[in-house]
């Protein structure tokens, strides 16, 4: 009977260590999920396609929502981010803009990143 305790104490610490850090596994980040200093997302070469293909005319240059929301602007993306990643058909084009949005958002002035076409 003695033999039970030693065979059992360790399987349940194993078990439970086993839980535990599945149950971490599951609720860390995804690294897609998050934009990364390892690829920055470029926003002329690669959001502002996206955004001419999904937002043209009326929000570029000479459109009739320029004045107010200029998308070729990163600081109107950031700013207006729910409103215009709903706007993005394609969930691969959505990752881009919303990686990109990820990236640059606490730092929507003065950031290198984010060219500002005024």
């Amino acid at each position: 009977m003695k033999l039970f305790p030693a065979i059992i104490i360790p399987f349940i610490l194993l078990v439970h260590t086993c839980t535990f850090h599945e149950a971490n596994n599951g609720t860390t980040v995804k690294k897609e999920e998050v934009a990364t200093d390892d690829h920055r997302i470029d926003f002329e070469k690669e959001v502002l396609p996206v955004l001419v293909q999904n937002c043209s005319p009326c929000h570029f240059t000479g459109g009739k929502m320029y004045e107010r929301l200029p998308f070729d602007k990163a600081a109107t993306l950031i700013n207006n981010a729910d409103k215009i990643l709903k706007r993005v058909s394609s969930d691969e084009k959505k990752a881009i803009v919303k990686d990109f949005i990820l990236q640059n958002k606490n730092s929507a002035t003065n950031n290198p990143a984010i060219p500002d076409k005024g």
